[in-house]
C-alpha cells in the first residue's frame, strides 16, 4: 500500500510539472555583435540551454520530492528511506554535474577575454549575455537550492587538511 501511494506521488508530481508555465525560462537576447559571430553565439546559447534544462530539472524533481518534504524519515521503511537518499543525492549529482560545465564555460569565457584578435565589442556583449545566464543560476540556487535535504542523516565530509 505504502509502494503505491509512493507510486501516486511520484506520478502526480510528475505530470504537475508538465506544464512549462512553472518552470523558470531565460531567454538572453542577442545583440547585432554576437548574432554575426557564430562561436559566440552558439557559445552563448549552449549557456543559455544548459541554464534552462537545469531550471527544468530543478522544478522536476522539486516535484518529485513535495510530498516528502514533511515526513518522518524515521518511520518510513527502508525502501522508501532509500528512495529519498537516492532522489536527494541525484539532485546534488545533478548540481554538481552543472557546476562542473558551467566552470567549464566561464573558463572558455576567460580564453575569449584574453585573445586580443577578438573584437572588443562582441567580448564585451558575450560577458554580458553570460552575466544574465549567470545571473539566472543563481536565482535558480536562491529558490531550490542545490540539496533537497530529503536525507537527515547525510554522510559527513571529510576535510582534507592543509599541508604546505
Amino acid at each position: 500500500m505504502k509502494k503505491i501511494l509512493v507510486l501516486a506521488a511520484v506520478l502526480m508530481g510528475l505530470a504537475a510539472c508538465n506544464t512549462t508555465a512553472d518552470v523558470p525560462h531565460l531567454t538572453v537576447e542577442l545583440p547585432k555583435s554576437l548574432k554575426n559571430n557564430k562561436e559566440f553565439k552558439e557559445f552563448v546559447l549552449q549557456a543559455q540551454n544548459d541554464a534552462n534544462s537545469l531550471a527544468a530539472a530543478c522544478v522536476q524533481k522539486h516535484a518529485e520530492a513535495l510530498p516528502f518534504l514533511d515526513v518522518d524519515f524515521d518511520n518510513l521503511d527502508p525502501k522508501q528511506q532509500e528512495a529519498l537518499v537516492k532522489l536527494d543525492y541525484e539532485y546534488v549529482e545533478m548540481w554538481y554535474t552543472f557546476n562542473v560545465k558551467f566552470t567549464g564555460h566561464a573558463i572558455k569565457m576567460m580564453h575569449y577575454m584574453q585573445d586580443r584578435n577578438r573584437e572588443p565589442e562582441q567580448v564585451a556583449d558575450m560577458a554580458k549575455a553570460i552575466a544574465q545566464i549567470n545571473k539566472f543560476v543563481q536565482e535558480l540556487k536562491d529558490t531550490y537550492g542545490e540539496d533537497l535535504k530529503l536525507d537527515p542523516y547525510p554522510a559527513p565530509v571529510e576535510e582534507t587538511p592543509n599541508t604546505p
